[in-house]
């Protein structure tokens, strides 16, 4: 198979042809990928698997091999590393300190330590620390 493409900076909506001499279930996959726009995270809860809207996730945090997956309403599990996640989640999240992500737009107040740490406040009460290394990081996203 040979893939050709070119960049064309004049191009209004982005899209892909394909000229093939018959579909294999891997292309299908690949158009079906490529045409997904995810905005869930798959998740376990009891013994169940469940679709959460990314947009309700407040709280990510690495607890034992899981990833633990907090919303204002539920808690939930996921068998991702947290690297990984980093890497898939929208941009409204941050990492907050080594195995912990946050989702900023689901921050109610930012609580100023005495030593010079920082505490965020979640929307669900939720109290999480932010490393010194990650400040810089969340005042920028917060415009601070």
């Amino acid at each position: 198979m040979k893939i050709n493409f070119h960049i064309d900076p004049n191009l209004k909506d982005e899209h892909a042809d394909f000229w093939l001499h018959n579909m294999t279930d891997h292309i299908s996959n690949v158009i079906s990928q490529l045409n997904l726009e995810q905005e869930i995270l798959w998740c376990y809860q009891d013994k169940k698997i469940k679709p959460v809207n990314y947009k309700s996730i407040l709280v990510l945090q690495t607890v034992g091999t899981q990833i633990e997956v907090k919303t204002t309403d539920n808690v939930y599990y996921c068998k991702s590393r947290i690297s990984q996640l980093i890497e898939q989640l929208p941009s409204q999240f941050i990492e907050s300190a080594r195995g912990t992500i946050i989702n900023y737009k689901e921050i109610d107040h930012l609580e100023l330590l005495d030593n010079g740490k920082i505490d965020v406040i979640m929307t669900n009460n939720e109290r999480v620390q932010i490393s010194r290394r990650k400040i810089k990081n969340l005042k920028e996203k917060l415009g601070i």
